[in-house]
């Protein structure tokens, strides 16, 4: 899914999945992610995860059907 008049489009790579334009886990301080700590706080700037495709269906699915987030964080940790 894509919202293309967004201002911010594409904010991490073309074709990118905007289920979730803003992280449920913000903030993973999770350097596998691409995310790292910058100007004092964690930068989710080269972090494409939940802009996946897979990933972003997968982490639908999961919270609409009640799954606490942190059960789902350990889930899309599995596809780091």
């Amino acid at each position: 899914m894509q919202r293309l008049s967004c201002e911010r489009y594409p904010c991490h790579f073309p074709q990118q999945d905007c289920a979730f334009c803003y992280c449920p886990f913000y903030p993973c301080h999770d350097g596998r992610t691409g995310g790292r700590m910058e100007g004092g706080g964690w930068s989710c700037r080269d972090c494409i995860l939940v802009h996946r495709a897979d990933v972003a269906e997968m982490m639908m699915d999961a919270l609409l059907g009640g799954e606490e987030i942190r059960e789902v964080w350990r889930r899309v940790e599995r596809l780091l």
